[in-house]
């Protein structure tokens, strides 16, 4: 097993319901078989897992990333026709200030959206730039049966938002926002995720795109909006203070996620992808 000192990987909980430190495996080196499996286990168990120190370059960091699953492309760098990267970059700068999204998972207006997210730490500002999961498995488990079963019989429409549109449109121009618009008129996922690895159930929740609840459940529409305010609670989330080198897998289907923008003006860098399957 590839480990940076010869022994078996540990882990360290960052809190009762998400997030676990990784210990012990230096992903530079590359991995094998058995180390992607102990990854992908403590992502399944904990919903978000992060390892110190790793220094990736993009290629590095995209060979991980597909040695857990087909690394999706962006559906934005497929509107605007140019090459496609496997691993984009996210840059802060004074002339292009943090996107400051709510609480949302990768690009849930998408037919098959990802399964998992990967983020690497490339420059960490002095202060600021925390990043935010909450768990919505932890969130399914805390309502009353009544509730859960009102969830399982959901299905939410997905589109992307007017914010998304507007900053593509600024970055890239009208068209290519028209053509990300067109291309992606709405899409419609079951409220209720089943995790194929450990069969525990979590809501799919991306309030930032999010429409509404499709068919009979939808005619009250508190409960979207009721399910959403929950992730503001404060024992479903793990804050993550990042320092340069760190390198944080999610599972996009059982959390939400949140980037701070109290880093700004400050240069904040990080490299990205998403994969399809588990």
């Amino acid at each position: 097993m590839n480990t940076a000192l010869g022994s078996a990987p540990s882990r360290t909980l960052l809190t009762a319901n998400i997030g676990a430190e990784m210990h012990g495996i230096a992903l530079q080196r590359g991995v094998d078989d058995a180390t992607v499996e102990t990854l992908r286990a403590a992502v399944a168990q904990h919903h978000m897992v992060v390892l110190r120190d790793q220094f990736l370059t993009a290629d590095q960091h995209a060979a991980l990333a597909s040695r857990m699953g087909p690394i999706l492309a962006s559906p934005v760098q497929i509107a605007t026709g140019a090459t496609v990267v496997s691993v984009s970059t996210i840059e802060d700068t004074v002339a292009r200030p943090p996107a400051g999204f709510p609480w949302h998972t990768d690009v849930s207006w998408t037919r098959q959206p990802p399964a998992l997210g990967f983020l690497s730490a490339v420059t960490i500002p002095a202060t600021g730039g925390d990043t935010m999961w909450a768990s919505t498995a932890a969130l399914f488990d805390s309502l009353s049966p009544v509730m859960q079963e009102r969830c399982e019989r959901s299905t939410v429409l997905y589109e992307p938002d007017a914010t998304l549109l507007a900053s593509v449109e600024r970055h890239h121009g009208a068209e290519v926002a028209d053509r990300l618009r067109r291309g992606h008129p709405g899409v419609e996922h079951p409220l209720v995720h089943i995790h194929p690895l450990t069969g525990r159930k979590a809501l799919y929740l991306s309030p930032l795109y999010a429409v509404r609840i499709v068919g009979p459940a939808g005619a009250d529409g508190r409960l979207l909006e009721h399910l959403h305010a929950m992730l503001d609670d404060p024992a479903l989330q793990v804050r993550w203070q990042w320092r340069d080198g760190d390198f944080v897998i999610w599972d996009e289907r059982a959390t939400c996620h949140r980037a701070l923008t109290d880093h700004y003006p400050q240069r904040r860098v990080m490299r990205r992808c998403v994969t399809g399957t588990w």
